[in-house]
């Protein structure tokens, strides 16, 4: 069996070899994954990486992108291309998520990893709706338990989330606090009129840039949630 170590992949090869492992590989890759590969320096993927993304994101004549993750690289299709991907697909509509959703998300965002009684706490009411229908969303994941009795399962914002986001990390996020009501209320209104908003990735720049009313009501059928 050939050593996989063996390969040797030149300076001028290795923009087509990273395209092509991140083509393949689906969920998203990492640059030491990538680097294992074709026996190249994490360094020298992550140059290349950044160069491609660049590309990618300027070309006008490209639908496809290279978007982070954490430490996970992944190609996609641009947002500027969601119509025809839908069509192409031809997706059943999902139920939009309400207003008391995107509070929900902001909460666990901003104080991550919590627990679901850390959530019902700064919102005031139940939340284990909300945050199942965020795990089926994709956007939050389990991050394991906390050291308490019960073990209660902490949850923190996905890959996914930052990705449709356009953000890298967590750490990203701007500075908020979420002491009040009616500061978690401004931004799960800006979430949910930046993921309204055709043809356009969903930024923190958006969010925290938009300017919109903080008595706007919720969806009424998830009774208070």
């Amino acid at each position: 069996m050939d050593d996989a170590n063996d390969i040797i992949v030149t300076q001028e090869e290795l923009p087509a070899a990273i395209e092509a492992m991140l083509f393949v590989s689906g969920d998203g890759i990492t640059a030491q994954e990538m680097s294992a590969i074709v026996n190249v320096p994490v360094k020298d993927i992550e140059a290349v990486l950044s160069d491609l993304m660049s590309r990618y994101e300027s070309n006008p004549w490209s639908g496809i992108t290279i978007r982070r993750a954490d430490d996970v690289y992944a190609m996609m299709t641009k947002p500027s291309v969601k119509k025809v991907v839908n069509q192409m697909f031809s997706p059943k509509n999902s139920v939009p998520l309400s207003s008391a959703s995107y509070e929900t998300l902001a909460v666990i965002a901003y104080n991550q990893p919590c627990t679901r009684a850390a959530v019902e706490t700064v919102r005031g009411v139940s939340s284990d709706s909300i945050i199942s229908r965020l795990l089926d969303r994709g956007w939050i994941e389990e991050a394991g338990t906390l050291d308490a009795p019960g073990r209660p399962a902490l949850f923190r914002t996905s890959k996914q989330f930052l990705t449709e986001f356009g953000i890298s990390s967590a750490d990203e996020l701007p500075s908020m606090e979420l002491m009040s009501y009616q500061t978690i209320r401004d931004l799960e209104n800006s979430l949910r009129k930046a993921a309204g908003a055709e043809d356009k990735q969903i930024t923190i720049d958006n969010i925290i840039e938009k300017n919109v009313d903080p008595t706007e009501d919720k969806d009424p059928s998830e009774d208070g949630e």
